[in-house]
């Protein structure tokens, strides 16, 4: 039975690892698509036994461990594999997306950064030693294909949605006569870059007092002029994804980048633990208005989450796994959501900082499988990247998370950080 259990460990592994080698297109792996499938399937017969047989660490069915039953376990644990002990598959993932691209074509930076600017470096040590440690380790960030609990999504430049996107044929074809094949990012950024201000100056062309009639304008206009509006409303989020289901098409995310205050009254407290009450309050909430006042009323960090859901209770994001209450959103990440009661408890015994936490009031919400279309559309890059990423403060940051993000993404990413740093500048 242990052999088994090793065959479905390495098995899963390799798995995950041609997965990503499809996604990231690596030539050289093409021509394994036939193990893949075979593994795929050798995968799927080993998962059904295991599961069939062996649903306890004991591996007699009952789960109860004391290996007695007819499943084969010796009573002693050694069968039982600690979901808790197994490698980060986003780790694994990541260092052999490393191992490939180091030999060939990088799409993204082989060797592990420590940080982006030494400036934010310095402020991460001041808020929390911790996560500054994970930082010098090694922090990373890469592209994927699809938006994964746990990851990023950012959105992208107008010129790059304008670049990517199917919505608008004729101010895409318009672009794509522009730009030759393999052309550089610089030049297609720019290239967009005009396209767009031209589309912006034939649109502002039919402004009257001020305004512009919608009707006045061409189809093409109007969806451009909605795409740059919302471009505007979602400029350079950066957004962790903390659900997503795949069969009802729904996800859900919070905007990490966009700081709403550093210190607590007592009606945002009371927001952040109720949400949007009646005027009466029960007593309880009053005292644990109180007592949250008492752990993080001098220094908080509260964000808005999104547009979304802004009427209920505050969404807790941190890094501890042995917080009572506490969730993993995806499994092997360490970012955890929720336990706020022993947060408090914990800041006020001095265990924790009051910024080891975040508060998220709102997020985004979709719906009709709305973030994979957006995707798609070159609205939204989804980004995979290590836990200090996404749990440190964005609080003044020095270089903003999302250039710091682009640019430990590397390859064409790191590129249109740059260009967009001059075009503000």
């Amino acid at each position: 039975m242990r052999y088994e259990r090793r065959i479905f460990t390495v098995l899963l592994l390799f798995q995950q690892s041609l997965i990503l080698s499809f996604q990231l297109n690596f030539p050289i792996l093409k021509r394994t698509k036939g193990a893949y499938k075979k593994v795929t399937f050798e995968l799927k017969l080993i998962n059904e036994n295991f599961y069939d047989y062996h649903d306890g660490p004991d591996g007699d069915g009952d789960g109860d461990g004391d290996g007695g039953g007819d499943g084969g376990g010796d009573g002693d644990g050694d069968d039982y594999i600690d979901a808790d002990k197994l490698v980060d598959w986003r780790e694994f993932r990541m260092n052999l997306a490393r191992t490939v691209t180091s030999s060939g074509k990088n799409n993204w930076s082989s060797q592990k950064k420590k940080s982006i600017s030494k400036e934010n470096e310095v402020l991460l040590r001041i808020q929390s030693e911790s996560l500054a440690e994970e930082c010098m380790a090694g922090v990373w960030a890469h592209e994927v294909s699809h938006p994964e609990v746990g990851g990023l999504v950012i959105r992208m430049p107008l010129e790059v949605e304008v670049y990517r996107s199917k919505k608008i044929p004729s101010a895409g074809e318009e672009l794509r006569n522009f730009i030759k094949k393999g052309e550089k990012v610089e030049l297609w950024y720019r290239k967009a870059h005009t396209l767009c201000e031209k589309e912006i100056q034939k649109i502002t062309a039919y402004a009257e007092n001020g305004q512009i009639d919608a009707s006045k304008i061409s189809e093409v206009s109007n969806e451009f002029l909605q795409m740059y509006l919302d471009n505007q409303e979602t400029w350079q989020e950066v957004c962790l994804v903390v659900d997503r289901n795949n069969s009802g098409g729904t996800a859900s995310a919070l905007v990490l980048n966009r700081p709403m205050a550093y210190k607590l009254t007592e009606n945002l407290g009371l927001l952040i633990l109720e949400g949007v009450l009646n005027d009466e309050k029960s007593p309880r909430s009053c005292v644990s208005v109180d007592m949250l006042m008492e752990a993080f009323g001098e220094e908080c960090a509260v964000y808005v989450g999104g547009p979304d859901a802004q009427g209920e209770s505050a969404t807790l994001l941190h890094g501890f796994k042995d917080l009572p209450g506490a969730v993993e959103i995806a499994p092997g990440c360490n970012i955890f959501i929720g336990g706020i009661d022993h947060a408090i408890k914990g800041v006020k015994d001095g265990k924790y900082k009051p910024l080891d936490f975040r508060f998220f009031i709102g997020k985004h919400e979709f719906k009709n499988r709305q973030l994979d279309k957006q995707c798609i559309l070159g609205k939204y890059q989804p980004i995979a990247c290590s836990r200090p990423v996404v749990l440190k403060q964005c609080i003044s940051l020095p270089t903003p998370l999302y250039y710091e993000v682009m640019e430990l993404c590397g390859g064409e990413l790191e590129r249109i950080s740059l260009l967009e740093q001059k075009k503000r500048n």
